[in-house]
């Protein structure tokens, strides 16, 4: 992979099917520990499965996850263990549907703290209250007995993002964290993230659409279309200057920027059986005959760069 540091969640040739089309296909991407990756796409383009799958939530049918080089599949082939799920925890995207409305945040926190032996039962309240003031409710007393209908929107997602470290993960994903969030409150959860990744040494794989979170909050950018990998490379490098056609639609459907005539339309989602060319062929001002009649492979340039486009000079991963 691109980057140098030994990474803590590896995702090798990851691949899922539903009802006959591969919605997710050969994707590969690195994590290193406090470290931050953004997953970038439209809707459509495979970022919520992609997350499933490395939850496991749902099952690939191929492809590895590995923690520390260990590929889990094979390890678990039967379903995730408990010890999985503590390593790895997700931050839904929904702050008013992730948690349960009849029971108070007391019972949140402690459901975890107890279900992976974190702390004993008698220090469970001080363990909470040390959760909430780590992601920014303080005085915290005052919300360990505070059901969610009681809080706003950002006071929810900072209660999951405490009940999520509550097992000590070493990798988050966060899917759309902030997309249903005031702007107010946005920064305010995505600096809990920032600081987590820094002071904790976090791994955090943040899903999103928005290039704008993905600037400011992570080191590296993924960009996916119709499930697959099409550019990956440092943050800011491939922001200032992205190399595949799709990335730049992207940033100049951004506020500041002209919309182009390219971002129109919906991604084709390839045949499970595969060929069928370029998915972003019909929506690119530089497709030719190549690009209807196979799939460029995802190759590497500038050392720590990838793009997966016939009209690019690289050299092959």
């Amino acid at each position: 992979m691109p980057d140098p540091t030994p990474a803590l969640l590896q995702v090798r040739g990851l691949r899922k099917d539903y009802g006959g089309r591969r919605v997710v296909d050969d994707v590969s991407l690195d994590v290193a520990a406090g470290q931050a990756v953004a997953l970038v796409g439209e809707s459509g383009s495979g970022k919520s499965t992609i997350a499933k799958l490395l939850s496991r939530l749902v099952e690939p049918d191929a492809g590895e996850i590995s923690l520390d080089g260990v590929n889990m599949l094979e390890r678990e082939p039967r379903g995730p263990s408990l010890s999985y799920r503590a390593q790895l925890q997700m931050i839904f995207q929904d702050p008013f549907a992730s948690l349960n409305p009849i029971h108070p945040v007391r019972h949140h926190l402690a459901r975890p703290l107890l279900r992976h032996a974190r702390v004993p039962k008698a220090q469970v309240e001080a363990r909470a209250l040390e959760l909430l003031t780590l992601v920014g409710l303080q005085p915290a007393a005052d919300f360990l007995d505070a059901y969610p209908t009681e809080l706003s929107g950002g006071q929810r997602q900072r209660v999951a993002i405490a009940r999520a470290l509550a097992v000590e993960p070493r990798v988050l994903m966060a899917d759309e964290p902030t997309s249903m969030l005031d702007a107010s409150v946005r920064m305010g959860v995505l600096g809990v993230l920032q600081g987590l990744v820094k002071d904790k040494q976090i791994a955090l794989l943040l899903i999103t659409h928005d290039l704008a979170t993905a600037r400011l909050l992570c080191d590296r950018v993924v960009v996916l279309f119709a499930g697959r990998i099409v550019e990956d490379g440092p943050a800011e490098v491939l922001l200032q200057s992205p190399s595949h056609p799709y990335t730049q639609a992207l940033l100049a459907a951004l506020p500041r920027g002209v919309p182009r005539q390219v971002t129109e339309g919906h991604p084709r989602l390839p045949s499970a059986a595969g060929g069928g060319g370029c998915p972003f062929r019909s929506r690119c001002p530089e497709a030719t005959g190549q690009c209807k009649d196979a799939v460029p492979a995802l190759t590497t340039f500038a050392e720590d760069r990838r793009v997966r486009c016939f009209n690019r000079e690289t050299t092959n991963v």
